[in-house]
């Protein structure tokens, strides 16, 4: 408990420090990161599927979840919790590590307001374009949806997604 504690207040540092030196680029990459909260994902579990609907192939959406969900069969999903954080904020999971080396055009963020991992492999993860839903605490989003509704939620995702992408 002591060093989960530890944890979060050196997350909240690195997640500033993160915030204010993210770059923006020109990544054209089509690659999308999908974080969900553990708390989050009963209600909007279902935007695992989101590819599906963007248009995209499979090996191009990313999910991780952060937290500890006992009943998942989905090998496809990765689940790290902050036993998989090391003090100095590097990750201890070769899956997360291997998987954040990646381009990511885009990084859609559900969590809540007091889930900084979520928030920090966001931000790890050096997409150019960052959405999620609301609320978004550390003010790292560059279009926060102000949804509760999974299907809205996924309506606006889709929307903004063909913006980014102009398409029709």
């Amino acid at each position: 408990m002591i060093t989960n504690k530890i944890k979060s207040v050196q997350l909240k540092k690195a997640i500033e420090k993160l915030k204010k030196n993210r770059q923006f680029a020109t990544n054209t990459s089509n690659r999308i990161l999908l974080v969900i909260s553990e708390d989050n994902f009963k209600v909007y579990g279902s935007l695992q599927n989101l590819w599906k609907n963007l248009g995209l192939p499979a090996n191009l959406f990313d999910v991780v979840i952060c937290g500890n969900i006992r009943d998942i069969d989905d090998k496809d999903l990765l689940q790290i919790s902050f036993k998989d954080l090391s003090f100095d904020g590097e990750f201890k999971n070769k899956d997360l590590s291997a998987l954040l080396e990646n381009e990511f055009g885009s990084a859609i963020l559900v969590s809540g307001a007091e889930t900084l991992l979520s928030n920090y492999v966001v931000l790890r993860s050096r997409a150019t374009f960052l959405i999620g839903k609301s609320p978004d605490p550390f003010s790292i989003l560059d279009v926060e949806i102000f949804e509760n509704d999974p299907s809205l939620l996924e309506a606006e995702l889709i929307r903004y997604y063909k913006i980014l992408k102009h398409k029709k």
